[in-house]
C-alpha cells in the first residue's frame, strides 16, 4: 500500500513538473504590445509655411544717364500711369547745351559740304563747257583743214584754228585739275561724325525723361525730387495691384509632396476674416541661399491668386498648401507599417497572436497613412512591431491578450 502511495505521488509530481514546465513556457513566449484601431477618419496633407504678397506683373525703374543727376518726380504712390508716361526727369542742362553745340556743330559741317557740293557742281558744268569748246575748236580746225585743200585758205586761218584747238585744251584740262581738288569725302565723313553726336545728345537729353514701360500704378517710390539719381539705382516700382502673387519658402523637407496646381489657402493679419484662395503655379527649380539672418535654405513656391483684393503688396502672409485636401480615409498611425524593399506590411493582432499582413497604402502625413487595401476598419495593428514575427502570442499592454 505504502509502495502504491508513493508511485502515486511521483507521478503527480511529475505531471505538475510538466504542467508547471508548460505553463511557464506559455508565458516566456507571449509578447506585451502597444496596438492602435485602423479607423475611418478624416485625412489631409498640409504644408503650413509664410509667404510675401508680391504683384506679379511689376516693374522697377531706374535712370540710364550714366552721370548723377538730380531728380524731379512727376507722379506719386497710387497713381496711375500709362506706357510711354514721362514719371520723372532729371536734370539735363548739360546735356542739353552739348546738344545744341553738336546741332550748330552739324549746320557748320553741312553747310560747308553743301557749298562743296554746290561748287563741284560749278566745276562740272565748266568742264562740260570746255569740253564743248574743245570740240568746237577741233571741228573750225578740221573745216580750214578742208579749206585749204580747196585752196579757200591759208596758212594764217590754219595757224588761227590751231591755236583756238590749243587755248581750249589748256581751259579744259584746268577745270579738270579744279575737279580734281573738289574731293567731298572728307566733308561727307565730318557730316557723319556730326550727326552721330548730335544723335548721342539728343539720346542723353531723351535720358533724363524717365517713361514707365508698362501701364499700370505706382506701387512704390524709392528717391524724393531734389536727390540726385545714379544709373540703375531704382526710383519707383509700377504694376498692376489686380495682378497678385504670393512667394513662399519651403523648407528642403517640407517641398516634397507640393506640386503644381495644388490647392492653397491664404490668410493676413490685416484681414484676418478673409479667406483667399490660389494655387501653386511653379516651384523655383534650385535651392536658394538663406535669408539675411536665417540659416536654413528653402525653396520658392509661387502660388496665384484667385482673388487679391483682401491683399495687398509687401504683406506678410500665412499659407496652407494642400498636398492632400481632407477626405474621409482608413488609418492607421505611421509606427505600425514595416517597408521591406518596397512590400508594406503590419502586424494585426488575431486572437492573441500576431498576424503578419500586406498591405496597399495611399498617402501618408506626419502621424497617419491610409490604408486602400489589406485590412477592414476597427483592425487592431502593433505599433512599432520591429521585434515581432508572423504568428507569435501577445498580449497587449496593461490587459490580457486579444
Amino acid at each position: 500500500m505504502k509502495k502504491k502511495i508513493a508511485v502515486l505521488l511521483g507521478f503527480a509530481l511529475i505531471v505538475a513538473v510538466i504542467i508547471g514546465a508548460v505553463i511557464k513556457s506559455s508565458s516566456e513566449s507571449v509578447v506585451e504590445v502597444k496596438t492602435a484601431e485602423a479607423k475611418t477618419m478624416e485625412y489631409e496633407d498640409k504644408v503650413l509655411a509664410t509667404g510675401k504678397v508680391e504683384v506679379a506683373d511689376s516693374v522697377d525703374v531706374a535712370p540710364t544717364l550714366t552721370m548723377p543727376a538730380k531728380l524731379t518726380l512727376k507722379v506719386e504712390e497710387g497713381d496711375q500711369v500709362k506706357k510711354g508716361q514721362v514719371i520723372a526727369e532729371l536734370d539735363v542742362s548739360e546735356q542739353k547745351q552739348q546738344l545744341a553745340d553738336a546741332e550748330k556743330a552739324l549746320d557748320a559741317a553741312e553747310s560747308a559740304l553743301a557749298n562743296a557740293n554746290k561748287a563741284k557742281q560749278e566745276i562740272a558744268a565748266a568742264k562740260k563747257e570746255a569740253e564743248q569748246n574743245l570740240a568746237l575748236a577741233q571741228q573750225g580746225l578740221e573745216a580750214v583743214k578742208a579749206l585749204i585743200q580747196e585752196g579757200k585758205a591759208g596758212q594764217e586761218e590754219l595757224l588761227e584754228a590751231q591755236q583756238a584747238v590749243a587755248a581750249a585744251e589748256q581751259a579744259k584740262n584746268a577745270v579738270e585739275m579744279q575737279a580734281k581738288g573738289m574731293d567731298t569725302s572728307t566733308l561727307e565723313f565730318q557730316v557723319e561724325q556730326a550727326k552721330s553726336a548730335v544723335n548721342a545728345a539728343r539720346s542723353a537729353v531723351e535720358k533724363g525723361k524717365i517713361k514707365s514701360p508698362i501701364d499700370g500704378v505706382v506701387l512704390q517710390v524709392y528717391a524724393k525730387s531734389g536727390s540726385y539719381a545714379q544709373m540703375g539705382m531704382p526710383l519707383l516700382t509700377v504694376g498692376s495691384p489686380e495682378q497678385l502673387q504670393v512667394i513662399a519658402n519651403l523648407s528642403e523637407q517640407d517641398i516634397n509632396g507640393v506640386k503644381t496646381g495644388q490647392e492653397v489657402e491664404v490668410r493676413w493679419a490685416g484681414a484676418p476674416e478673409q479667406l483667399v484662395k490660389g494655387e501653386v503655379k511653379r516651384i523655383a527649380p534650385v535651392v536658394s541661399a538663406p535669408e539675411l539672418g536665417q540659416t536654413e535654405t528653402h525653396i520658392k513656391v509661387y502660388i496665384t491668386i484667385d482673388d487679391g483684393a483682401a491683399l495687398k503688396p509687401g504683406a506678410t502672409v500665412d499659407v496652407v498648401i494642400y498636398r492632400v485636401k481632407p477626405r474621409q480615409s482608413l488609418l492607421i498611425p505611421n509606427e505600425a507599417i514595416i517597408e521591406e524593399g518596397g512590400t508594406k506590411t503590419v502586424f494585426v493582432v488575431d486572437n492573441g497572436t500576431a498576424k503578419k499582413v500586406k498591405v496597399q497604402t495611399g498617402h501618408s502625413n506626419e502621424l497617419y497613412t491610409e490604408i486602400n487595401e489589406g485590412i477592414k476598419a476597427n483592425t487592431k495593428v502593433i505599433l512599432e512591431p520591429k521585434d515581432i514575427e508572423d504568428g507569435q502570442k501577445v498580449r497587449l499592454t496593461g490587459g490580457g491578450a486579444q
